[in-house]
């Protein structure tokens, strides 16, 4: 009897040893991941986007203020003609831009008309031709990269080469058709519109709290969906499709934003350390406390990987955001309103948040279909999209 079981005992020895080594890769795995995330080995250094210095032009570097066509000249006989010159200037210069957006908003018509009657909506609405511009720039991108570029060479800023106004409004009242943006026209876009309107409270009030913009906090989250949805495909038609709900990453990055547990921890670090550069002030300090005793590594991860409610989530995500614009206003570089910079830093994080004069555009490598986008050129492209502008609207003139 003995030696008939003999096998059978090689044999669970086997499976003993398999099961010990199984356990044993896993726990170096595991350790190594530990450590690759504290010594920021899994930091995202990315990569500059091939656009990056045509977003460095000028037009996007102004904030996005409401620009009136007719400049107020008042009653007051003190003003001189220099500074009446100087008004007629400003006049004719907001007519030229008038003209070249409207111009360019035609173009856009040709091949997108659906996107040329959202920003035609969005100068009637707001009067803004700095932020009409902006989206102009983003439809331009995706025309140039497709090789439909040349016709924007028309738009001289003459009034007398573009169509008129209410003609322009009139013939693009019913367009329909696909988006401008090849991945807002997919099952992937759809879902993450939808759970993201579903989260406006808690990103409204997180937002709010941190002391940044709704629209640039929802951008940095839709990308990081974006991502996670088109790098797990099949667990998107099981899950997050159906149920229309966001994904909630992975235990190296948390949450509907992808947070890192270290980035996490350097945010609620930053917020009570004055000497630090991202911090936000007395008023945000005890923003992240945790009350006495409890577990905080236990509880951080239940703040940020909550399912049903993402406000924690929204939350040091948005903080995290602020620390990094606070970081570069204070060095003399306003870029709260620069969506492409912002979420290319959200992407790569504080060891690369060095502000200066002429930051770069990119982060992540993200395909989507056949196409490839950098984090933040997907960024400025939802930004400025005119896409859930009812949920999240620009903020002009602030």
């Amino acid at each position: 009897m003995a030696l008939k079981s003999f096998p059978m005992r090689r044999g669970l020895v086997i499976t003993y040893l398999v099961f010990v080594h199984l356990f044993a890769v896993a726990g170096l795995v595991l350790v190594g991941g530990f450590f690759a995330i504290r010594l920021h080995a899994t930091d995202v250094k990315g990569s500059v986007d091939p656009n990056s210095p045509e977003y460095s032009s000028s037009v996007l570097g102004e904030s996005v203020e409401h620009s009136s066509l007719e400049p107020s000249f008042g009653n007051d006989d003190a003003d001189s003609f220099e500074e009446l010159d100087r008004k007629f200037s400003d006049l004719s210069k907001a007519r030229r831009v008038r003209a070249e957006n409207l111009c360019s908003i035609a173009i856009v018509g040709r091949f997108a008309p659906v996107n040329a009657k959202g920003i035609l909506a969005v100068l009637k609405t707001s009067g803004s031709d700095p932020l009409v511009a902006k989206m102009l720039f983003a439809a331009k991108i995706r025309l140039e990269d497709s090789g439909h570029g040349e016709p924007f060479r028309e738009c001289s800023g003459d009034p007398g080469t573009v169509p008129d106004e209410s003609a322009l409004l009139d013939s693009l009242a019913s367009a329909s058709g696909t988006n401008l943006f090849p991945w807002m026209n997919n099952e992937e876009w759809t879902a993450i519109r939808s759970a993201i309107v579903k989260d406006g409270e808690a990103i409204e009030r997180a937002a709010t709290v941190a002391g940044v913009e709704p629209r640039l906090l929802v951008s940095c989250a839709i990308v990081e969906q974006v991502r996670l949805f088109h790098s797990q495909r099949e667990l998107f038609k099981k899950v997050f499709e159906p149920l229309k709900i966001l994904g909630n990453a992975n235990k190296i990055s948390l949450g509907v934003m992808g947070i890192k547990e270290a980035t996490a921890i350097e945010t609620e670090a930053h917020l009570t350390d004055p000497t630090s550069p991202y911090y936000l002030g007395d008023g945000l300090a005890h923003m992240l406390d945790y009350t006495a005793g409890s577990d905080v590594a236990t509880e951080r991860f239940k703040r940020l990987t909550e399912d049903g409610d993402h406000y924690y989530s929204y939350l040091y995500g948005a903080l995290y955001l602020r620390q990094m614009l606070s970081q570069w206003e204070h060095a003399g570089f306003d870029i709260k309103y620069r969506p492409e910079i912002a979420t290319t830093l959200f992407n790569v994080g504080f060891p690369q948040s060095k502000p200066n004069a002429d930051p770069k555009v990119g982060g992540s490598g993200i395909k989507v279909g056949d196409a490839e986008y950098s984090f933040g050129s997907l960024g400025y492209e939802f930004y400025y999209s005119g896409e859930l502008l009812d949920a999240f609207p620009f903020v002009i003139g602030r």
